[in-house]
């Protein structure tokens, strides 16, 4: 669970990592576009110098598989670029944060600190802290950094949503939404700026008091619409929870990191139910995507066809499917809920990972034909921040399977058309109509 993590909503962790303004708004460094650990520590550098005494250095957007050295950088490196001012570097998928000596000391996080529930504090061979934190672990290191103001989101967040409002889209899904975002759309709203539909999922912990409070900010265009749980990680941290062995995890992450049960997962889904609300469960491992299905088939059989028939029960990203799983979506009524321009920015870490899987990377021929219909059970989205917004980006993986101009291609034979793929986006506003 990311009970530590810091409660940014998701429009607008979008922005911060593809949009300069507001980066710099935020005083946060990007890491995007660096081709190796010496430009990441330059640019990481740079932003020390300015930093106020004792001040956070932050960086984002770190996509370390691209670097050169295919590694993250030693805590030694990091300390000596800065110095005694508390530094975290988060990585692009938002699921690993590196800290510098001074951070970790803050942190109370030694040699002698065991790991986090749901979280793992890398070591070295002698049991000291290497800087990396994955999980829970990065959730709670991000988590102690300064919270922007409450003026800065009022003036950042009408600019991010316009961002997406530019790319055509007429729905967003924040899937954790703090409490106060709700309020503060609600207020878009009633003043005539809010340019499209927003639907929040809140986090588990918080789903009845944000369900309670939720009668006082509900639009017609701002909606509490479920809950969230994250039963694994990702594929890039190594912590997508794995049926198989992953072909290059370190030691200890073999198969990845499941965060929940199958008996966890079905009390979160009636949990959310009776606040009278649906649930987005975040799995990206084939081992997490059934640990989600077998939650749902644990439910009663009339809860389970009164969600299936609403389809307020979704499964986020679905990333690798194993091949019996399939039909069990269309079968339990699941929603699958993906985001197929990951396959863009991940050909190198699935042909690394998952090498002799490739073909059950991101099936979603595999699902229209076992029962999902594109646009109402099988959902296009674009998970931002951790890749751009923009919808060609799915609509390109889904039918080509591959980058534009590039030979290499993953599971050619999961491609699905034009015309599925553009349906996958045209839901418009039938989640927040169905409630």
């Amino acid at each position: 669970m990311r009970s530590g993590q810091k409660k940014w909503p998701a429009a607008l962790r979008e922005a911060h990592a593809h949009l300069p303004w507001l980066g710099k708004a935020l005083g946060m460094t990007s890491l995007e576009g660096c081709r190796d650990r010496r430009e990441a520590l330059e640019r990481i550098a740079r932003a020390a110098e300015t930093a106020g005494k004792g001040g956070w250095v932050l960086a984002h957007s770190a996509r370390v598989s691209t670097w050169s050295e295919g590694r993250w950088f030693e805590r030694s490196e990091l300390d000596r670029v800065t110095g005694d001012r508390p530094a975290a570097v988060m990585s692009f998928d938002h699921h690993a944060v590196f800290a510098n000596s001074a951070a970790l000391k803050k942190a109370g996080i030694d040699s002698a600190r065991p790991d986090p529930a749901g979280g793992v504090i890398a070591r070295d061979s002698r049991g000291e802290p290497t800087g990396l934190l994955l999980e829970s672990a990065a959730f709670e290191m991000w988590g102690m950094a300064p919270e922007p103001t409450p003026a800065q989101w009022a003036q950042l967040i009408p600019r991010a949503v316009s961002h997406l409002a530019g790319f055509g889209y007429r729905e967003v899904h924040d899937l954790f939404a703090p409490r106060w975002l709700g309020p503060l759309l609600a207020g878009m709203h009633d003043r005539g700026e809010l340019p499209l539909s927003v639907g929040l999922f809140a986090p588990l912990q918080e789903i009845e008091s944000q369900a309670d409070e939720s009668r006082t900010w509900q639009r017609p265009g701002v909606q509490l619409l479920g809950g969230k749980i994250f039963t694994d990680g990702t594929l890039s941290s190594r912590t997508a929870s794995m049926l198989e062995p992953f072909a290059d995890a370190p030691l200890g992450l073999e198969r990845g990191k499941p965060l929940m049960s199958a008996h966890e997962i079905r009390a979160a889904v009636e949990r959310c139910d009776r606040a009278g609300v649906g649930i987005a469960m975040h799995a990206i491992g084939d081992a997490a995507v059934r640990t989600c299905l077998d939650g749902i088939a644990m439910l009663d059989a009339a809860i389970r066809r009164k969600l299936g028939a609403s389809r307020k029960v979704r499964i986020e990203h679905c990333e690798i499917v194993a091949r019996e799983d399939v039909r069990r979506f269309a079968e339990l009524g699941a929603v699958a809920s993906v985001q197929p321009c990951h396959l863009l920015s991940d050909i190198e870490t699935l042909r690394a990972c998952v090498p002799d899987r490739l073909d059950r990377v991101m099936p979603w021929r595999d699902l229209i034909d076992n029962g999902l219909r594109p646009g109402e059970t099988l959902l296009f989205g674009s998970d931002v921040p951790v890749v751009g917004a923009d919808p060609e980006d799915s609509v390109q993986a889904a039918t080509f399977r591959g980058r534009k101009g590039d030979t290499v291609s993953i599971g050619s034979g999961q491609a699905i058309s034009h015309e599925e793929a553009a349906a996958c986006f045209s839901c418009e506003k039938r989640a927040l109509d169905d409630r």
